[in-house]
């Protein structure tokens, strides 16, 4: 009895000693693993949860193998500080200024009550933000300009990495050249530089940016410079003729413009005197002066130097050669160039025409040898006769052309033709009739002497045709003027022939009016028809005109054109008839106003006649949702105005896409029907969508719910007990009674869950099937048993064991079972009772001997096997077992 209490107590006291000590670990809480940036702060958070009576807590940290320096803390309750304050014994939280890299390492939190000794440890990383500069140098090696560009990151901890962007691209390779040099200070920072050199002529970005990333950044930065590049010139040459004191001279002009530097021009010319350089912003010229009769025809080269150029760039001109080339004289009834007749009294004027390049030359005009005539002239290239022609200027005339050592001379022989004889006026007449769609007028100005001039007036502007021809009988002339216009004008039009004539003191004229043209008939109508299951709106414009078919244009409501082909015919009477008709889908052109725009020569702005496009009434959807085994199926019902490509589902992102639906017909109203079938377990309690897009703009759609369903379990209705539950990955097991001799016994089921309807199938543990009526089972004989409802792909089972035995039997296995659970009971009782009644008489021997014979005792057959994890040691704190007593109660229940 006595070792029994012995043993009681001891188990009792090492467990409850071991749950105070995994308390206790349990409630030290520390900050993470920090990162911290050179000169920054820090907060080291420790806090003690625990119920032990803290005599010292301090943050330490160890400077060799085997000491350790006390940073911040208390001991004995004394305050001792290298940091900022801690908030109390139990919380060292405080904030660490991270001046230097010597701060990383390893900071251990510890508390210490009387007997007990808690720590913990927490590492910092000390991180140096580089600082960055970055710097441009140019060097002159060999005539070639060379650009270095240095990238300085220092103080930076680990080493940062340095990358190079010209413009906006990576340098690769040649011509671009990399270097890079990395140092340790005294302070533990790396310094970095790396330098980017390139040769400027092969450079074409005006700025280099160096990349800097190191952890300390949160983004990489990026430091621009600008450099200095080239840029290829354009060069030319050219000639300009200028006039110096009395003197033609050539300006032979080398032009380099837009290159950057400056271009080394030059001209192969042997003369060194006269040359003359001039710079204007980016433009470079070197010019000289030639005199114009020395470099006749001279070819002329300019060189160009430049870094951007890979050889020198040459330009050439060739001056012209100078010529002059008689060509002869042009004058009003001149038909001879070297014989010319002009007409008594006339005032008229010769054109000396020669062909040249010279800049500009000398003429003198001479007759029969001699200087001209009174009332003669030379002005400018003309020979004009002030006062008319007269008999003494008919003789030989003579002009020379001079320019230099060019000459050229024109020579020809003037006649003059005496005055006619008396003036006869002519015959006027004037005639209207139609041609070809047109009114053909003709005046006729007839038997005149000399021949007469006609010409037209009109009232209005309008497009017309004008054309005159003479003819000569017996010494009179007859000219008939004809005058076309088209028939139809949107005015009254007036046309007026003027007829001059030398016998007419005035000009005579006679007048042709013609008819207003009768305006066209404009009509316009609309249908509708249905095509491959799409709504369409036919509009129809059609215009009955006079001579020509009238032109038709289609306007719609933003202003746009839509083309179609117009139709014309011919109707009696000269009427013709032209017709325009468009089929416009009823759903893209729906409230809108489309305009019939009517050209026709009979108005004088276009005739327009507007139709409205009723409004598209939107379709009427409706979804349901159905089951088609082994399948659920939404279906999604249009009807009205549909387009079948128009109709679609909207799914979760998991579900598969379907084709469109096929358009189905009814009295000319559309029903569509789109359809999709999934597995339940896919969409299970989401929704799906049924979209109509009947505009750009609008939508109409529809949402149905997929029910979720579940299935809890399966419950056996009989009077039942439980024989197992979850152990060992088994399932749960009920127990089932059943009397002898009764055929064909139930055992009734019952479904927990809200499906609609289920299937129940039930089977022997060898796999044979058994018969199932509705909710129940048909009893075959004893043995396990195992039922599964299932719908979709929602399941649940039970299990049980079913044993037939008679009423004397059940009554022995219930006494049984209550006499064990009785026993049970009491021995439990007793063994609490012995650990409070020994619990005022223990010792450190007594507990060492109850352990060992409760050792001893738990090694014996029939108990398990005692098992003593080993507590982890903690400065001096003892090790303690942990025991425990198993009662293993079974029974058939």
């Amino acid at each position: 009895m006595r070792c029994s209490r012995l043993i009681s107590l001891a188990l009792f006291l090492h467990v409850a000693r071991s749950l105070e000590i995994q308390g206790e670990e349990s409630s030290l809480q520390i900050s993470e693993n920090v990162t911290v940036v050179l000169g920054e702060d820090v907060y080291l958070s420790c806090e003690y949860l625990g119920k032990s009576q803290i005599q010292s807590a301090a943050w330490k940290r160890q400077t060799n193998e085997s000491n350790f320096e006390g940073l911040v803390g208390f001991s004995n309750r004394s305050l001792f500080n290298n940091f900022s304050n801690p908030d109390s014994i139990t919380n060292l939280t405080v904030q660490v200024k991270v001046s230097s890299v010597e701060a990383e390492g390893e900071y251990i939190c510890e508390f210490k009550s009387e007997e007990e000794f808690f720590f913990k440890s927490v590492f910092i990383t000390v991180l140096g933000r580089p600082d960055v500069q970055i710097l441009v140098s140019e060097e002159l090696i060999n005539n070639t300009s060379y650009q270095s560009v240095t990238c300085f990151a220092d103080g930076g901890r680990p080493p940062p990495q340095i990358s190079w962007l010209v413009g906006s691209l990576p340098p690769s390779g040649y011509p671009f050249t990399v270097n890079v040099s990395q140092s340790l200070s005294s302070n533990g920072l790396h310094n970095l530089s790396s330098v980017l050199r390139f040769p400027t002529h092969l450079q074409n970005e005006d700025n280099v940016t160096c990349v800097i990333q190191h952890p300390a950044l949160p983004h990489p930065k990026l430091a621009t410079v600008r450099v200095e590049t080239y840029a290829r010139p354009n060069v030319t040459i050219k000639a300009e003729m200028v006039q110096e004191r009395g003197r033609d001279f050539w300006v032979v002009s080398c032009i380099s413009s837009g290159g950057r530097p400056d271009t080394d021009i030059s001209l192969a010319l042997n003369i060194t005197e006269g040359l003359q350089a001039k710079k204007d912003s980016d433009v470079q010229s070197l010019s000289v002066h030639l005199p114009a009769a020395e470099y006749d025809g001279r070819s002329l080269t300019c060189m160009f130097t430049h870094p951007k150029f890979t050889h020198m760039e040459e330009r050439s001109i060739t001056l012209p050669a100078f010529y002059l080339h008689k060509v002869g004289t042009a004058g009003s009834n001149f038909q001879d160039a070297e014989c010319l007749e002009l007409q008594e009294g006339e005032t008229d004027a010769i054109s000396l025409q020669i062909t040249s390049n010279v800049p500009r030359y000398s003429l003198i005009c001479t007759k029969d040898d001699g200087p001209l005539p009174d009332n003669v002239e030379l002005i400018g290239q003309n020979l004009t006769f002030l006062s008319g022609v007269k008999h003494q200027h008919a003789g030989l005339y003579e002009c020379r052309f001079s320019y230099h050592h060019l000459n050229a001379a024109l020579r020809f022989n003037v006649t003059v033709k005496p005055r006619p004889l008396q003036p006869v006026p002519p015959t006027i007449s004037v005639g209207l009739h139609r041609e070809d769609g047109r009114w053909v007028i003709e005046c006729v100005a007839a038997e005149a002497v000399p021949a007469a001039s006609v010409s037209w007036l009109v009232s209005q502007s309008v497009s017309e045709e004008f054309w005159v021809n003479s003819t000569s009988y017996n010494g009179s002339r007859t000219v008939r003027g004809v005058f076309l216009v088209p028939v139809c004008s949107p005015w009254e039009l007036t046309a007026k022939c003027v007829i001059h004539h030398p016998a007419f003191e005035r000009p005579e004229n006679r007048s042709v009016t013609l008819p207003l043209c009768a305006r066209p008939n404009v009509t316009v109508n609309t249908s509708t028809e249905w095509k491959d299951g799409r709504k369409y709106t036919k509009v129809c414009c059609s215009v009955i005109s006079v001579s020509s078919a009238a032109d038709i244009l289609w306007l719609s409501e933003d202003g746009s054109n839509i083309t179609d082909v117009v139709q014309t015919e011919l109707l009696a009477e000269g009427l013709v008839s032209a017709w325009s008709s468009v089929d416009l889908p009823s759903s893209q052109f729906s409230g809108q106003n489309l305009t019939c725009v009517v050209k026709h020569a009979s108005l004088e702005t276009p005739a327009e006649r507007t139709i409205h496009i009723p409004e598209h009434k939107p379709p009427l959807l409706s979804v349901t949702v159905v089951r088609d085994p082994p399948l659920w199926q939404a279906v999604c019902v249009c009807e009205g105005e549909c387009i079948r490509t128009n109709l679609h589902w909207v799914l979760p992102k998991r579900a598969r896409t379907e084709p469109p639906p096929l358009a189905e017909f009814e009295d000319n109203v559309m029903k569509a029907t789109l359809t999709y079938q999934f597995p339940l377990a896919l969409l299970e309690g989401q929704n799906l969508t049924c979209v109509y897009q009947f505009d750009h703009r609008v939508t109409e759609n529809r949402t149905v719910q997929i029910p979720k369903y579940y299935i809890t379990s399966v419950r056996i209705l009989n009077r039942s007990s439980l024989l197992r539950g979850h152990h060992n990955d088994h399932s749960v097991v009920y127990g089932l009674t059943v009397q002898k001799n009764h055929l064909s016994q139930r055992i009734l089921l019952d479904v927990e869950g809200n499906v609609p309807e289920y299937n129940l199938h039930c089977q022997r543990s060898d796999g044979s099937a058994v018969d199932v009526d509705e909710s129940a089972m048909i009893l075959q004989d004893e043995g396990l048993y195992t039922c599964w409802a299932s719908f979709y792909h929602h399941k649940a089972s039970v299990t049980f064991q079913v044993e037939i035995m008679d009423e004397g039997e059940q009554f022995m296995q219930i006494i049984v079972i209550c006499i064990s659970s009785v026993t049970a009971v009491l021995l439990i009782s007793g063994v609490v009772l012995l650990v409070f009644c020994k619990k005022d008489k223990r010792t450190k021997y007594k507990e060492q001997e109850s352990v060992s014979a409760l050792s001893s005792l738990m090694q014996e057959s029939g108990s398990p096997e005692v098992k003593k994890p080993a507590a982890a040691e903690n400065k001096g704190i003892a090790q303690l077992d942990n025991y425990a007593i198993v009662l293993d109660v079974k029974s058939a229940l």
